[in-house]
């Protein structure tokens, strides 16, 4: 199934578009499900994106970063939030979505993308008998995870979004599965972007 979601640039016009059952809104020339174009639907106040790596640092306590290449030249990131300004003086309605870098083409389109949520998970510190030697145990320190991109303030001015992605354990040194102590991964690794409009936001503050 194609496309049915997109939020940008679409025939040289930003907005929100969404096709019918079975279409991809990239390319159908038929009518939309849903255009921000159209002269009953929300008017676009602006257009942003950009690109958040997890807050976590490396065993030397440095911000760990990543290289986006789908620009040129390309751009160092290390950002973990992104404050999206519109001085509009209320909350408008808007609508952000997300993609992991492994969810972006080779011509740095997103092939699938996700509203603003974030998950957090826990397995608890654990004793298990050693199969191999009996009488002996084994201890598994607990672990927690979190992962999404989160909206974090909405202000009558601006919105905040944030990378949550990252996670450790209760040993003495903890670790982060989602970043090596190097690099991020690409899991972890957000594109993002951002239609604001014109109305008051109807959702409780919440995106599109």
């Amino acid at each position: 199934m194609g496309n049915r979601v997109l939020l940008g640039n679409r025939g040289g016009t930003y907005g929100f578009f969404v096709s019918n059952n079975a279409q991809d809104v990239t390319s159908s020339s038929n009518a939309l499900g849903f255009d921000s174009r159209a002269s009953e639907s929300l008017i676009v106040h602006s257009f942003s994106e950009g690109v958040l790596v997890p807050e976590v640092t490396n065993s030397s306590g440095t911000q760990l970063t990543r290289t986006n290449t789908f620009v040129s030249p390309n751009q160092t990131i290390n950002q973990h939030t992104a404050t999206i300004t519109h001085n509009l003086g209320y909350i408008p309605a808007f609508a952000i979505r997300w993609s992991t870098h492994d969810d972006i083409d080779s011509n740095g389109k997103a092939t699938v993308t996700y509203p603003p949520f974030s998950y957090y998970g826990e397995s608890p510190e654990r004793i298990e008998e050693d199969q191999f030697d009996e009488g002996d145990e084994i201890q598994y320190p607990g672990v927690y995870a979190q992962s999404g991109l989160a909206i974090t303030a909405t202000t009558t001015s601006a919105i905040t979004i944030k990378n949550t992605a990252g996670s450790q354990g209760d040993n003495s040194n903890g670790f982060q599965v989602e970043c090596t102590d190097n690099a991020v991964e690409n899991e972890a690794f957000y594109y993002w972007s951002c239609l604001i409009f014109t109305a008051e936001n109807f959702l409780n503050g919440e995106s599109l």
